[in-house]
């Protein structure tokens, strides 16, 4: 799956971005970007494939991105720590899901600021459907007095409408926008996963993160901010917090 990802983030950026028309998300197999050779199945085994090449492409030469290995291996990591805590379950696999779309999101966002609409809307659904089996994410005393799944569909609502009110704001007097579509549905999506309550806190993160993120590089991010990015490592960190801290976490399924 970390290959895999890497695979989604190279070819949606070349198809999106770059409007590279000589490849899809299928084809043409995966080759080297370099010298545009098909790479050998062996060569494409995770981790091992890197590591019989020497971190260098076979044909050319030229060197392997770090970022394939590291993905493969957070993503090992990840779906280990996952099993480790929640068990061989549907609720694991559909938290690694939710991982894997935030994953790409974060990364396509940070290089690209470009947030796909269809894995935007993914997201949200996955939060749906994980609130609906069980409470893992929201917790179910609140002062709404609604069950998980409500408070779901009333947290996608409140993140999509909550930056699409500033943004309107924003147009009306400037006449132009301040915050990308994507980070709307993106938003609401967090709120569909974590539920309404924790949007404030997501929000406060996530705009220190992407404060942080601009500090990183200010030439590349001095008209443009990776707003999304920023909201995703806030969704992270508060979910590290809140769930997390002293190991105290409950599913009921």
């Amino acid at each position: 799956m970390g290959s895999f990802s890497s695979v989604l983030i190279y070819r949606l950026g070349e198809i999106e971005i770059k409007k590279n028309e000589e490849i899809n998300l299928f084809f043409p197999r995966s080759h080297c970007p370099h010298c545009k050779k098909q790479i050998q199945l062996t060569n494409l085994i995770p981790l091992i494939g890197f590591i019989r090449q020497l971190g260098k492409c076979k044909d050319c030469k030229k060197p392997i991105s770090l970022m394939y290995p590291f993905n493969e291996l957070l993503h090992l990591v990840v779906g280990i720590l996952i099993i480790y805590f929640f068990g061989s379950s549907l609720v694991s696999i559909i938290i690694y899901a939710i991982f894997f779309v935030l994953y790409i999101l974060f990364i396509l966002d940070l290089k690209f600021f470009y947030l796909p609409i269809g894995l935007n809307i993914f997201l949200g659904i996955l939060g749906i459907i994980t609130n609906t089996m069980s409470n893992l994410f929201i917790d179910d005393s609140n002062i709404f007095s609604l069950g998980s799944s409500s408070l779901s569909i009333l947290g996608y609502s409140a993140g999509f409408l909550s930056l699409w009110g500033v943004n309107f704001a924003y147009k009306l007097v400037t006449k132009k926008d301040g915050i990308g579509g994507g980070d709307f549905i993106l938003f609401a999506g967090l709120g569909s996963i974590a539920g309404p309550l924790a949007l404030a806190p997501i929000l406060f993160l996530g705009s220190i993160s992407a404060l942080l993120i601009v500090i990183t590089n200010l030439e590349k991010y001095s008209k443009e901010v990776p707003l999304g990015s920023g909201l995703i490592l806030g969704f992270i960190f508060y979910v590290l917090l809140k769930y997390f801290e002293l190991l105290e976490y409950s599913i009921v399924i």
